[in-house]
């Protein structure tokens, strides 16, 4: 018997990565008090619209052309996390610029998901704030990386499935 790697179990498996980022982000505002900046919550954002797209993928189990478009939203969302995160490590690097956070976080706090769910998704840091390191990177570095993996993937799976189901049809 064959074991073949379904989009639907790939997708439930990327649905994991950022649900797990996310998590962390909870243990490091909620017990280590580490509030998130305006750009922290976007990232934030980022990465749940990820985690929808890819669960929404696992249920629906769509064909090959469907889970190339499923991972095209994927690819979208971890690309605008990714131009969010570039432009947060910018801001810890070059401090005196700011992220504007005065607009920045009135805008963000005033988006629904920071009302419906504020515990994740209210902001009241600052962007050029320093905490201590994660195995030698900061959070946003952290953001920078991850988001750079996942798009990498998506892009690479959209490729990959809509070159199977052009080659099907």
């Amino acid at each position: 018997m064959k074991f073949e790697l379904t989009p639907r179990m790939v997708f439930a498996g990327l649905a994991l990565i950022p649900l797990g980022l996310l998590a962390e982000a909870m243990i490091l505002q909620h017990l280590q008090d580490q509030a998130p900046c305006p750009l922290c919550i976007l990232d934030r954002a980022a990465f749940f619209l990820f985690a929808l797209i890819a669960i929404s993928g696992a249920i629906h189990a769509p064909s090959k052309r469907g889970a190339a478009r499923y991972a095209a939203a994927m690819a979208l969302s971890s690309l605008a996390g990714l131009g969010v995160a570039i432009w947060h490590v910018w801001t810890l690097h070059h401090p005196k610029f700011g992220c504007g956070i005065d607009v920045m976080e009135q805008f963000v706090n005033n988006l629904p998901t920071a009302k419906l769910m504020p515990f994740i998704f209210h902001a009241g840091g600052d962007c050029a704030a320093r905490h201590d390191p994660i195995l030698g990177l900061l959070v946003p570095e952290w953001a920078l990386t991850w988001f750079a993996a996942l798009s990498l993937t998506a892009l690479f799976l959209a490729y990959r499935w809509w070159s199977a189901a052009r080659r099907a049809s």
